[in-house]
Parts: structure tokens; sequence; C-alpha cells
């Protein structure tokens, strides 16, 4: 059960790092349980996708409904269309230089915001301020895959 949980959070984190960096109007995302139940939801630009306590998949829509599955609960989920994306490539968030050991430079952000650096199953690692040009120390974290979101952007980040 545990393998199927991290097959499914690696897919979360990768589509949701694709929908967060892409201007969508319209993805269609199925969730199939364990039980063998499909459930499928219409998400848009303003929905939220992410984690809480490592134990919760949660979407959040602009119009107050929410979604919340235990992750234990999901066999699979399947981003079946994705339509009217097109690259915000001017507000684009960088980490340079990614893979990094010690530092990481943010470059594209507008005012201070709150960051966070997640552990590909959902636990947050560790929570900054942050702001244009800053250097984020990483030295603290166990070498791997992170995803970082700030503004609402999540990027890949990789700790040698």
């Amino acid at each position: 059960m545990k393998k199927v949980i991290v097959k499914t959070l690696t897919l979360l984190c990768f589509m949701a790092g694709f929908m967060l960096q892409a201007k969508a109007q319209n993805v269609t995302l199925v969730v199939t349980n364990t039980n063998g139940t499909e459930q499928t939801y219409q998400l848009t630009e303003e929905s939220q996708l992410h984690f809480e306590n490592g134990e919760r998949l949660v979407i959040e829509n602009a119009n107050g409904t929410n979604f919340t599955w235990q992750l234990s609960d999901i066999r699979k989920i399947v981003c079946a269309e994705m339509t009217g994306t097109e690259e915000n490539k001017a507000s684009k968030l960088q980490i340079l230089p990614n893979p990094s050991h010690h530092q990481v430079y943010i470059k594209n952000l507008s005012g201070n915001s709150q960051g966070r650096i997640y552990t590909l199953d959902g636990r947050m690692v560790k929570a900054f301020e942050a702001s244009e040009g800053m250097m984020l120390d990483i030295s603290d974290l166990s070498e791997g895959m992170y995803l970082l979101s700030i503004n609402g952007q999540t990027l890949k980040l990789m700790k040698l």
C-alpha cells in the first residue's frame, strides 16, 4: 500500500507543479478510490491542489467547494484533460542553481511572500519568508527531491 501512495504522490506532485506553472482554464481530474469508485472534478485556474499534514489531498475551489481525501483511500489520479493553457513566462518563479548543495537564489518574485519546502510525500520541511533576489539556505535538508512553493507557484528542487 505504501508504494501505491508514493507513486500517487509522485504523480500528484508532477501534475500540481505543471498546473501551477501554466495558466489553465479547464482541467479534468479523475480520482480513483481504493474501492474502485471514480470521482471527476473540474479544476479552474483559481483551484488549488495541496497536501494537508502529509495525510490528505485537498482541492480548494474559488467558489468555496473543497474536496478532501485520505491518501490511503486513493488508488490513482489522472489528469484527463487540460485545455486553454498558456505559459506565463513573465512572472515565472526561478531558483538557481538547481540542483544545489547549499543555497539557491530566488528570481522573479514580486514582493515578500511565505515560502515552503515539501518532501515528495507531502511533509513540510521548511517555511521561510521569501523575497526577490534572496539566497535560500538548503544545507540543512537531506539529499533528494523537494517541492518549493511560493505565491501559488511550485518548483522542483534537487538537493545534492
